[in-house]
C-alpha cells in the first residue's frame, strides 16, 4: 500500500515536471514572440523617422535649388532670353518633384525615386551655369572687340557727320536753286457785273466784295523739276487771321500753316502767269490785306490789298 503511494508520488512529480516545463517553454516562446515584435515595431518606428527626415531633407534640397536657380535668372537677366528652352526644362523638372513631394509620407522607392530626381535637377542647374559663364565670357569677348571697334567707329562717324554736313549744304543750296519765285503777285477785291454779258469788276468797297482775285507769275527756272506744281494761295484779313472756309493746311519752311485756296499747274520750266479765285462766306471787313502764295514748302511771294 505504502509503494502503491510512493508509485503514484512519484508520477504526480513527473506530471509535474512534464507541466512546469511546457509553461517554462510556452513563457520562452511568448516572451521570444514579444521581443521580436518589439524589435520589429522599433524598426519600423525608426525606418519611418529616417523617412520623415529624408522627406523633410528632401524639401530643403530642393527650395535651395530653387533658390540657386532664381539667383542664377536675377543676376543674368540680358542673357536669359538664350535660355528660354532650359528655363522651362528646370522649371518642369522643379514642377514634377514638387509633385512627387506634396504626397507628405513617401515610400522607400519613393524617396529613392525623389533623390535621383533631385541630382538630376542638379545637374540641370550645373549645365545652366556652365551656359551662362559661357554666355558671359562670350559677352565679355564682343564688348571687349567693340570697344576696339568703337574707336573707328567714332573716327568714321566724324567724317560721316563732315561728309552730311557736306551734303546737306549742298542739298539746301540746290533746293534753293530750284525754288520757283512769283516776280509778279496782284491782289484785288471783285464783283460780277451782269449787265450786258458778265464782266468782273474790280471794286475796293468791302461790303460789296463777291471774291479776291489773285494774278501771280512764276518766273522761268530751268533747274526746277517740271510737272505739276501745287500754288497755295493765304489772305490774312485785317485782324490777322487766316480767311478760310475750311480747315486746310500745308508745310511751310518746316512749319504747317493754313491756306485759302490751292491752284496745280502744270510747270515746264518756263515764264508762267495763271490767277487764283476765291470767295470768303460772308462779308468782308474794310482794312488792309495780306496776301502770300507758297509752294513746294516756300513762301514765294506775297503783297497787300486795302478795303475800305
Amino acid at each position: 500500500m505504502e509503494i502503491r503511494q510512493n508509485e503514484k508520488d512519484k508520477n504526480s512529480k513527473g506530471y509535474l515536471m512534464i507541466l512546469i516545463g511546457v509553461l517554462a517553454s510556452l513563457n520562452i516562446g511568448i516572451g521570444y514572440s514579444l521581443y521580436t515584435q518589439n524589435q520589429k515595431k522599433n524598426e519600423l518606428t525608426s525606418q519611418n523617422i529616417k523617412l520623415t527626415d529624408d522627406n523633410k531633407e528632401l524639401i530643403m534640397e530642393l527650395e535651395k535649388a530653387e533658390l540657386d536657380i532664381k539667383n542664377l535668372q536675377t543676376s543674368n537677366l540680358d542673357l536669359i532670353s538664350k535660355l528660354t528652352e532650359k528655363d522651362q526644362a528646370i522649371s518642369d523638372k522643379i514642377a514634377q518633384i514638387k509633385t512627387l513631394l506634396s504626397k507628405g509620407k513617401l515610400s522607400i522607392s519613393e524617396i529613392a525615386k525623389a533623390k535621383s530626381e533631385i541630382a538630376s535637377l542638379r545637374e540641370q542647374i550645373a549645365n545652366y551655369k556652365a551656359q551662362i559663364e559661357q554666355l558671359n565670357a562670350d559677352l565679355k569677348s564682343e564688348q571687349t572687340k567693340s570697344a576696339g571697334l568703337e574707336s573707328d567707329l567714332g573716327n568714321q562717324q566724324a567724317i560721316n557727320a563732315d561728309q552730311s554736313k557736306t551734303i546737306d549744304q549742298q542739298n539746301k543750296r540746290i533746293s534753293l536753286a530750284k525754288k520757283l519765285n512769283a516776280s509778279t503777285l496782284i491782289a484785288v477785291a471783285i464783283r460780277e457785273r451782269k449787265l450786258f454779258g458778265k464782266k468782273e469788276v474790280e471794286i475796293t468797297k468791302a461790303s460789296k466784295v463777291e471774291e479776291i482775285k489773285v494774278r501771280f507769275s512764276l518766273d522761268k527756272n530751268e533747274i526746277s523739276d517740271a510737272g505739276d506744281k501745287d500754288i497755295f494761295i493765304k489772305i490774312i484779313g485785317p485782324d490777322g487771321s487766316t480767311i478760310t472756309s475750311k480747315t486746310q493746311t500745308t508745310k511751310v519752311d518746316g512749319t504747317e500753316t493754313l491756306y485759302s485756296q490751292m491752284k496745280t499747274i502744270d510747270y515746264k520750266n518756263e515764264k508762267l502767269e495763271d490767277v487764283v479765285y476765291y470767295k470768303k462766306q460772308g462779308e468782308y471787313k474794310p482794312g488792309e490785306y495780306t496776301i502770300e502764295i507758297f509752294a513746294e514748302g516756300y513762301r514765294i511771294g506775297t503783297t497787300k490789298m486795302t478795303l475800305k
